[in-house]
């Protein structure tokens, strides 16, 4: 169920097909360890990130817990991101080795997420997605940022720099999304949702402002899959 929860908030009326619709999890924080005059440092690393990085690439692990603690979902796979509007989040079939599961990709104009069990593309405009997507905060240029969220320094903890982004928008289905800076780079993404869970994301081998394909962020429909698209 992991796409579900970071994208979990992707809401095209679904075909059920089979059972088990999979949820996604998918959202990043970022925070900073030195303190500057005026500006806390996390929030100081958070503007930096939307200034200065431009693509980024890095392998992700997500867990997704409940209210309790208890895991719900793991998941693993690899991270893609172009300034402005695009990223990738390719997971890991957890079932068949070597193959690809569930994607999401947002190409600049619209947002897909594929769920391979379900045979099913779900397609809607990132203009209107950004309340209901957490993830595509990061892909926003940095002068939207305090249009659509309220930032907070949160401090270190853990060894990580942290801030939180709360969206401004009173029907977000999400509470907060937290962003954590290792050394400067971000490593950490931490969501909360209405219903008390938490989606935890973890970047490793992050590579900065490198030159990525001319087509990855390009996304063809998978032969015989479902497209349901949301306006």
């Amino acid at each position: 169920m992991h796409l579900a929860h970071w994208f979990l908030h992707f809401s095209a009326p679904q075909k059920v097909k089979k059972a088990g619709f999979k949820t996604v999890a998918m959202m990043i924080v970022f925070v900073p360890t030195l303190m500057v005059p005026a500006v806390m440092a996390s929030e100081v690393l958070l503007r930096d990130f939307f200034r200065d990085v431009q693509s980024l690439k890095a392998n992700f692990t997500q867990l997704v817990e409940d209210d309790n603690g208890s895991v719900l979902d793991r998941a693993s796979g690899k991270f893609y991101l172009s300034r402005p509007g695009r990223f990738r989040w390719d997971y890991k079939n957890q079932s068949f080795d070597g193959e690809l599961g569930q994607q999401i990709v947002a190409d600049g104009k619209s947002l897909f997420f594929y769920d391979p069990d379900l045979e099913q593309v779900s397609k809607r405009s990132l203009d209107d997605a950004l309340a209901q997507v957490p993830s595509l905060v990061l892909v926003q240029e940095g002068e939207g940022v305090d249009e659509h969220f309220t930032i907070t320094e949160f401090g270190l903890t853990d060894g990580l720099s942290w801030v939180s982004l709360a969206p401004k928008d009173e029907d977000a289905a999400y509470q907060k999304l937290m962003v954590g800076f290792n050394e400067g780079v971000i490593s950490s993404l931490m969501l909360y949702d209405g219903l008390g869970n938490s989606t935890q994301l973890q970047l490793s081998n992050v590579v900065i402002n490198s030159e990525l394909a001319a087509n990855a962020f390009e996304f063809e429909i998978p032969e015989g899959a479902d497209v349901l698209s949301e306006p």
